[in-house]
């Protein structure tokens, strides 16, 4: 029979090759260990000013628009499993979705809004930023360069999935859409027959625009994000608010 204290030994020792430290912090170091050794916690800092915690600062806004991506990922991969890319199916595709498939619908749903919902926070959050002054910083410029990248590949995704049920709202929105871009001034030609894959909307155009929406826009999406995530946590986090009086931080 096994000693009991050798087994709670050999456990102890198990659970310690794992986890080096408590699994619940008690201490400052503790908790300083456990957001730079863990990924996802090391995307937020130790501390931050108490200033920045109001949920008014902020309103979230940034956060939301990080759930939204991801609820859009995830809702596009399930639809994928359904969905044709090809003019005499995709709009049959997409009716089996809703009709044939459990929960079809409720996906759809959640990724139509999402999406709808996404370019709204994306601009409120653009604006929150802009008038509290929180680009001005050198440290935040480029940042906000990479915010109006986002803001793009947002609304690029939406347009290019707009097509995708291929039914009449959207193929003759996109077309006049695709046929506004003539009139850029010396490349609107080119840019037509790029978006278009032709003189007309049809089947290279269905198949671009997938492309775009699944692929491109998805991993320029993330990639953006976490370099935009990166330089706010360079830059020190959000803006703290001055009070009335006070002077701008030097370096912020």
């Amino acid at each position: 029979m096994q000693d009991p204290e050798s087994t709670a030994s050999l456990t102890g020792r198990i659970r310690r090759s794992i986890l080096r430290r408590p699994l619940v912090p008690r201490t400052d170091q503790d908790r300083k260990w456990m957001v730079v050794n863990w990924f996802v916690l090391h995307f937020r800092p130790v501390r931050v000013p108490r200033r920045t915690l109001p949920f008014t600062h902020t309103f979230g806004l940034g956060g939301m628009s990080l759930v939204l991506v991801v609820l859009l990922s995830v809702t596009g991969l399930l639809m994928m499993f359904v969905y044709e890319p090809s003019p005499e199916r995709a709009y049959q595709s997409v009716l089996a979705l809703e009709r044939d498939v459990g929960f079809g619908g409720f996906v759809r749903a959640i990724h139509h809004w999402s999406a709808n919902l996404l370019v709204v926070v994306a601009l409120l959050h653009l604006m929150r930023v802009f008038f509290t002054g929180g680009f001005r910083s050198p440290s935040r410029q480029f940042n906000w360069v990479i915010g109006l990248c986002l803001l793009f590949f947002v609304l690029a995704s939406n347009f290019t999935g707009y097509l995708l049920p291929w039914d009449q709202l959207s193929y003759w929105a996109v077309t006049v859409s695709t046929a506004m871009a003539a009139y850029v001034p010396f490349i609107g030609g080119w840019l037509e027959g790029f978006m278009r894959g032709g003189s007309e909307v049809g089947r290279a155009t269905l198949i671009i625009f997938y492309a775009l929406h699944t692929t491109l826009a998805p991993v320029a999406l993330f990639v953006l994000m976490g370099f935009h995530f990166f330089r706010v946590r360079k830059a020190r986090g959000v803006v703290v608010p001055r009070g009335e009086g006070e002077a701008p931080d030097p370096n912020p």
